[in-house]
């Protein structure tokens, strides 16, 4: 893949490390007490949207096929009935998820969300109790479904400069930078818009050094299981991005076989 500079000329390696040379900081995970709040805010925002709509309950979600809105809200009542309940034997497996929405699936929307309503405030306590990265990770997962959700209702939203996007976008970079340090895959220098520039993994040891500019919502979408390859390998890199293919493809986050239009 070629890269050019901003006078869109094609830039040698030199031109690509110097980019990189100027790195930002560590990307870190944001505290439980903001993973609490954040969490609270996406359910307000989901009961929000879907509260008294029995109407869409059947509605497909495009980014995850085999689900309706019904079924998606059924998985994160299910999640964090789950969590209240201390079931979090296999946790984030494909079996636990489809038990959550075969145990919840029957239910009407308005009944989930009140479900879930319920656990709220007991699966904030806990969250005060555990890693910091748990916390973040439920955010980043519920905000993920939030907006599967509204592309099932082509209600885009706000998709940037709120908490649940920082302590999301927190649980992804630094989840990314600790398996680039480890398993030497592609550093990377992230520039967000509202996160300003973050470095993943080390640019001094890495076999390959990437830059990338990029939205908050479009580096969730790519790298939460919500793009094809050909959509993650388009994005605007500075750097060859074939090596950190990898880190895309685990069970949890792994890309779609078609593209996905959001």
């Amino acid at each position: 893949m070629g890269v050019e500079n901003r006078q869109n000329q094609p830039m040698g390696y030199a031109e690509v490390d110097d980019l990189v040379a100027h790195c930002g900081r560590r990307p870190q995970l944001l505290p439980s007490s903001d993973a609490v709040a954040a969490y609270r805010l996406v359910y307000r925002r989901i009961d929000a949207l879907l509260r008294g709509r029995a109407d869409v309950a059947e509605l497909k979600v495009p980014a995850c096929p085999a689900w309706t809105i019904r079924q998606a809200v059924a998985h994160l009542a299910g999640v964090a009935d789950d969590i209240v309940s201390l079931n979090m034997e296999g946790k984030g497996t494909e079996q636990w998820t489809a038990a959550q929405v075969d145990r919840l699936g029957s239910k009407s929307i308005d009944d989930l969300l009140d479900l879930w309503g319920q656990t709220i405030d007991p699966v904030t306590e806990l969250l005060s109790l555990v890693p910091e990265g748990s916390g973040c990770q439920l955010v980043f997962d519920t905000l993920t479904h939030e907006y599967d959700i509204r592309g099932a209702l082509n209600e885009p939203g706000c998709r940037t400069g709120d908490l649940a996007f920082e302590v999301a976008l927190a649980f992804m970079t630094t989840t990314y930078d600790r398996m680039a340090r480890q398993t030497g895959l592609p550093a990377v220098r992230l520039t967000t818009p509202t996160m300003g520039t973050v470095q993943l993994g080390d640019p001094d040891t890495a076999t390959d050094r990437l830059v990338l500019h990029v939205s908050e919502f479009e580096y969730l979408r790519a790298f939460g299981g919500r793009r094809s390859v050909r959509q993650v390998m388009a994005l605007p890199w500075h750097g060859d991005p074939t090596n950190l293919l990898p880190a895309c493809s685990n069970d949890a986050t792994r890309p779609r076989r078609n593209d996905l239009e959001e």
